[in-house]
């Protein structure tokens, strides 16, 4: 019989660590440990628990398949190999490379931004993603004597959508993936494929949103941009041409070997470990740019989560969730979704994902095994998602580098976007969860989308013909004092 108090006690650490993370009291990391040594010490005073127990938290136990530690190493090999290939200049010579292909046009430059955001964030982490495009970003619209706004801001929506196309493209993927031991392709298949049409879809809105504000740059810009050299940005082709070579043989056989052959973590130690050997990078370097900061982070999460779970607090919030799903499959889904995206919104979504992978199986308990393992694409969705809800997390640096480079953006304007934005792609997702699971409510839902785009375009028309519009007007580049390629 587990201790009230101790499960007092493990909540109030939790809460403590996740406010502490968002005043930015300390670095996570140490906030995470403490709350872990905490927790070890609550549950070994109260609770009699051992050391042992501990290192169950960290690694996880032989019934599970230690799924904490294979999550640890999959992070670690994959964080190798993308950061060697990011040294050699790969993704910013494939940024700049596709983009030159534009031609500097107006429609084709938002569209291929986008979509180059969602490859390459579906590749590295997030805050890597951000630290390439926007910079980039930033320069092209300098270069073609345009407003980067809306390039900035519709990359700073899309890059947590390309943290799901794949189980290996956020760490929310890999820590649920490998907990409900979903493989690859049928990770891609079932979450990968949605994000795709979430993408088209949310390109086509920002085109919308944006079509007045995109304007086209003069002939003597474009030159500008098409005196690019991609090559530039390669620091070493032949180590370039080794790291993408190994990343997408490392890629090809997370898709192509099942996990109950080969774990996926591995796959990608092995490619790690071969990339190091046949590039002769020097280890002393590379280690040196591995952060060991979310290691210890994602430890000290892994502990606080499995105190919770030790308690059963994790019961009791899957008992509360399970409630407002009233019993039905496709309600519990859409709860799974949205309450793990508006706390995401606010809340690192690690700790939310850990949290709620195992309150999934409470949640969904008597379900069908379908709706049990779509559930677990709900939360994929939801953690990943919801961090566009506002500008927190990652958006933070996107706004920060803005303002570095000059081109400042609001926490209203970003809000408004991201907010928007958001709430159709989660709805995007309900009606995809509903026509699975209950498809006369997901064609009510989608005649309810249809109708409410034609509203809301008879509306905008009819308030454009009375001269009314919305929005602040932008300030053209080429009178940016910061521009260095004004007139």
């Amino acid at each position: 019989m587990i201790n009230p108090w101790s499960q007092i006690l493990v909540t109030a650490i939790f809460v403590i660590v996740v406010v502490m993370i968002l005043k930015e009291v300390l670095n996570r990391a140490f906030v995470a440990l403490i709350g872990a040594l905490a927790a070890f010490f609550v549950l070994f005073l109260i609770e009699d628990a051992g050391f042992v127990k501990f290192i169950e938290f960290l690694f996880g136990t032989d019934g599970d398949g230690y799924v904490s530690f294979h999550s640890l190493l999959l992070i670690f090999g994959m964080t190798v190999i993308v950061q060697i290939a990011n040294d050699a200049g790969f993704f910013q010579f494939f940024a700049i490379s596709m983009v030159k292909l534009t031609g500097g046009k107006a429609v084709k430059l938002l569209a291929t931004l986008c979509l180059l955001t969602f490859v390459i964030s579906a590749i590295l982490n997030n805050i890597l993603t951000v630290l390439i495009m926007i910079p980039l970003t930033i320069t092209i619209a300098r270069a073609l004597d345009v407003d980067p706004t809306p390039y900035i801001l519709t990359q700073a929506v899309l890059v947590n959508i390309g943290g799901t196309l794949l189980p290996i493209s956020s760490i929310p993927n890999i820590l649920i993936s490998t907990e409900a031991k979903i493989g690859f392709a049928e990770f891609f298949l079932n979450v990968g494929l949605l994000s795709l049409v979430t993408l088209g879809i949310t390109i086509a809105f920002f085109l919308f949103l944006y079509r007045k504000q995109l304007k086209e740059p003069e002939s003597r810009f474009m030159e500008v941009l098409s005196g690019f050299n991609a090559w530039s940005f390669v620091r070493d082709r032949r180590l370039m041409t080794k790291a993408v070579v190994v990343l997408f043989a490392t890629i090809g056989f997370l898709i192509a070997v099942p996990s109950e052959v080969l774990n996926p973590d591995i796959i990608a130690l092995g490619g790690a470990l071969v990339l190091v050997v046949i590039s002769k990078v020097k280890t002393d370097t590379l280690v040196s740019k591995i952060n060991p900061e979310l290691f210890l982070y994602l430890m000290g999460i892994f502990v606080v989560s499995g105190a919770m779970e030790f308690t059963e607090v994790i019961n009791l919030i899957g008992g509360g969730l399970a409630f407002l799903g009233a019993g039905d499959d496709f309600l519990k889904l859409v709860v799974v979704m949205w309450i793990s995206a508006y706390l995401s919104a606010n809340i690192d979504n690690i700790p939310i994902t850990k949290i709620l992978i195992p309150v999934v199986p409470f949640v969904m308990a008597g379900s069908a095994p379908e709706a049990s393992k779509a559930a677990n694409y709900a939360l994929a969705f939801g953690a990943n998602w919801g961090d566009n809800l506002t500008p927190m997390g990652d958006n933070i640096l996107v706004m920060n580098i803005a303002k570095q480079y000059k081109r400042p953006i609001s926490t209203k304007e970003f809000f408004r976007l991201g907010f928007i934005t958001t709430n159709i792609q989660l709805f995007i997702a309900t009606i995809y969860f509903a026509f699975l699971f209950r498809p006369f409510v997901g064609l009510v839902l989608l005649a309810a989308a249809g109708g409410g785009i034609l509203l809301v375009a008879l509306l905008r028309q009819f308030l454009a013909r009375r001269g009314i519009t919305f929005g602040k007007k932008k300030v053209p580049a080429r009178e940016d004092p910061y521009n260095p390629f004004r007139r």
